[in-house]
């Protein structure tokens, strides 16, 4: 009952976010020309004057929300935000080489793994396929980069499962089976293949500067991961029923920084899971998270802040909950 009543309530949730994030977007009155027009920013531009924060361009922060403006028009047949997809897609295309840089190969990772997932669910909604060549070169960028690692290290924007569960959805979606095969043999070695794969999430490091970001569960991307590089694969059952699962937290997790897009990150997770395996207990955790995050939706707008009793609610956070929301109906 309550997973149908959360799935009824998709559309609403996503019609709000992706309304919420028009008011992040940087267009008229704001700049009508130039290299800003179509980005997103950070935060939302309304709130600007009550807090002094600056009118910022983001560059993964736009993929992010063509993701959700295009997953609103998949499920709605609503194509309203079409233009502001197109505002995006036209700053994206144009910025491209300041943010990946053809003459530096491991830069850029995290805005590649965007432009993975975001183009291909773009492409797959609207049957367009204009903007492959920036879509294929984020892949390839990323499939070199998974296929040199030795040794795992860094978080947030260096998070490699992240990049991996995004290659791995878009090699699906735009049928390259070079992209799926270079994710499969990552997530074989270092998952798979490992006797104890997963940590406990609770005690996972945490961000204590005023500076910085903290949100990534490294454990929930490295089961998205194998989610991705396996689909609907007896070993991803498995493996996330008796390994990852005792490692998941049975409720909101409080961080120091970024805990409402740390704890979406970690209920994205939960419920691919579930939906994959049947299995209540993800179910019953996603939702004692996804519960947590409502709560903190104060004007039920479908966006929130980085963290409770942040000033302004944010684009890439309002995403990441948008992306846990769907996660369990998808």
């Amino acid at each position: 009952m309550r997973l149908k009543s959360h799935a009824k309530g998709t559309e609403r949730h996503f019609r709000n976010a992706a309304s919420f994030l028009v008011k992040c977007q940087i267009i008229g009155p704001y700049v009508e020309k130039g290299v800003l027009l179509g980005s997103v920013c950070p935060w939302e531009i309304g709130a600007l004057d009550t807090y002094g924060f600056t009118i910022v361009e983001d560059f993964h922060d736009t993929l992010e929300a063509i993701w959700v403006w295009s997953y609103y028009a998949k499920i709605s047949k609503n194509f309203a935000y079409k233009p502001n997809i197109q505002m995006g897609w036209e700053y994206i295309t144009v910025n491209f080489p300041r943010f990946v840089p053809p003459s530096k190969e491991d830069e850029g990772l995290y805005d590649c793994s965007w432009l993975a997932l975001s183009g291909s669910m773009y492409e797959k909604v609207f049957a367009d396929k204009s903007y492959r060549k920036w879509i294929e070169i984020a892949g390839d960028r990323l499939a070199c980069y998974i296929s040199s690692i030795r040794s795992i290290r860094g978080r947030e924007y260096y998070d490699p499962w992240w990049m991996t569960a995004c290659l791995a959805s878009a090699a699906q979606s735009l049928e390259r089976r070079e992209w799926l095969e270079v994710a499969q043999k990552f997530v074989r070695q270092k998952v798979i293949e490992e006797q104890t794969p997963f940590s406990n999430v609770e005690k996972e490091p945490r961000h204590k500067g005023p500076g910085g970001h903290d949100f990534f569960s490294s454990n929930a991307n490295k089961a998205l991961a194998l989610l991705a590089s396996f689909p609907s694969q007896a070993v991803a059952t498995k493996i996330v029923v008796n390994k990852f699962l005792p490692a998941t937290a049975k409720s909101f997790v409080k961080r120091h920084a970024d805990e409402n897009a740390w704890n979406a990150n970690l209920a994205t997770v939960l419920g691919k899971s579930y939906l994959l395996t049947g299995e209540e207990e993800f179910l019953c955790r996603y939702f004692s998270i996804m519960d947590e995050l409502k709560k903190r939706d104060s004007q039920n707008s479908s966006a929130l802040p980085r963290s409770d009793g942040y000033p302004v609610k944010e684009s890439w956070v309002t995403s990441f909950y948008a992306y846990a929301y769907a996660s369990v109906t998808t």
